[in-house]
């Protein structure tokens, strides 16, 4: 394994590491505000699950831009696809719910 190729999984860790820690300090924070004031606390726990929910989709736009400045062309192409068919599927659900 290369000294790329260990940079880019550093980086597609820290990407997963930072959304999942700020969607757990979100949520515990819109929790305990909770307690004292229930419309902002329930505000702050729904965005730490939207960032819960976002964190693949940013790992995937975040391969795709390794991959890119990779000049890997064919799984950048397969990056973006995933990430077309996610997005795709989040707005669909937004339509039917």
């Amino acid at each position: 394994m290369s000294r790329q190729d260990i940079a880019a999984d550093r980086v597609l860790a820290l990407t997963l590491r930072a959304g999942a820690y700020t969607s757990f300090a979100l949520i515990v924070a819109g929790l305990v505000l909770q307690i004292f004031v229930s419309g902002l606390g329930t505000k702050i726990t729904s965005l730490g699950v939207i960032v819960l929910l976002a964190t693949p989709a940013l790992r995937v736009l975040v391969a795709a831009l390794q991959f890119l400045r990779e000049r890997d062309f064919k799984f950048a192409l397969v990056s973006l696809a995933v990430l077309s068919i996610v997005t795709l599927a989040y707005f669909l659900g937004i339509q039917i719910g």
